[in-house]
């Protein structure tokens, strides 16, 4: 399975998402791969220092990680896009309306709620500009997002 991680910069939420989902402790989806992109990203930049810093103490490392530009071949190649915020489902049908069956926020998909979740309760907001605290809070929401998405996405594949 292909799971795209999608926020507006690629530089704060979705590389820390992604990166969650590549180090869960046991792939219990078998084989999936992630990547991330943003919706008004500049190609090339790495992650934020704050990011970076929230991800090594949890563990992790983004410091390789360099910003691409959410596009209809990555939308191609994802089979799950889980965005960070509604607007940028909209902002991803507008560039890839073939995505659209695909495209949920992280939040609203753990919550087993497909396609746009009708208002920004489901959103993770972006942490760009803020202090490490409010980095943390974001990491700690998409951790539990990604946690209820795997455990959907188990049920799933049980079903198959």
């Amino acid at each position: 399975m292909n799971i795209l991680f999608v926020c507006t910069g690629n530089t704060c939420r979705s590389p820390m998402a992604a990166e969650m989902m590549k180090n869960l402790d046991d792939d219990p989806l078998g084989s999936i791969k992630v990547k991330s992109a943003g919706t008004f990203a500049a190609e090339d930049m790495p992650a934020t220092p704050e990011a970076i810093d929230v991800m090594e103490a949890r563990g992790m490392d983004i410091r390789r990680h360099r910003s691409q530009q959410f596009d209809a071949d990555l939308a191609d190649w994802a089979d799950l896009i889980l965005t960070m915020e509604a607007k940028h489902i909209e902002q991803i049908e507008a560039m890839a309306p073939d995505a659209e069956g695909k495209t949920h926020t992280l939040l609203a998909y753990g919550e087993d709620m497909d396609g746009y979740p009708g208002d920004d309760r489901y959103d993770i907001p972006d942490p760009f500009g803020e202090s490490y605290e409010t980095y943390e809070a974001c990491a700690d929401a998409m951790e539990a997002g990604i946690a209820k998405a795997v455990q959907r996405l188990v049920k799933a594949k049980a079903t198959e």
